[in-house]
């Protein structure tokens, strides 16, 4: 009995295939401003998506922007099979440089439960990768918002 149980515990999980899917965000960027994003869902590994998101950017031209300093990178990803994301963009001047150049920062964030845990999710990731960003005094505009 305990070889049958076996045997059809291995058969079922041999048939069970995993169902992947979930969203990611992918940047492109030239001396810590980004240029441009992509951000993609589907029924898909976020790891595919990724890969499809960096074509994408590729064929939009930033595959060598300059002796391929030309960065793409995820910024943000999610394993939830339905959600919601939210993209923010900020442009301002950061404080404290040498060179007073605006610069465009984009944060990307995802929950399965409301638009606003996504909002603070991207906030939160905005932060982390831009640290001179300061949400009260450098504001922020939401250029995304999607439910998959």
């Amino acid at each position: 009995m305990t070889r049958k149980r076996l045997l059809i515990f291995s058969v079922l999980m041999l048939l069970a295939t995993p169902a992947w899917s979930g969203a990611i965000c992918v940047v492109a960027l030239w001396k810590g401003s980004v240029l441009d994003y992509v951000l993609l869902n589907g029924a898909e590994h976020p790891f595919v998506l990724q890969e499809k998101a960096e074509q994408m950017l590729a064929e939009k031209g930033y595959d060598d922007y300059d002796r391929g300093l030309d960065i793409r990178h995820p910024r943000g990803q999610t394993f939830h099979n339905s959600g919601y994301a939210v993209v923010l963009e900020s442009r301002y001047i950061p404080k404290f440089r040498k060179v007073e150049t605006e610069r465009r920062s984009i944060g990307c964030g995802f929950s399965g439960k409301s638009y606003d845990d996504a909002l603070w999710d991207a906030i939160r990731n905005m932060q982390t990768h831009d640290w001179s960003w300061v949400p009260d005094r450098d504001g922020y505009e939401v250029l995304e918002k999607i439910r998959f």
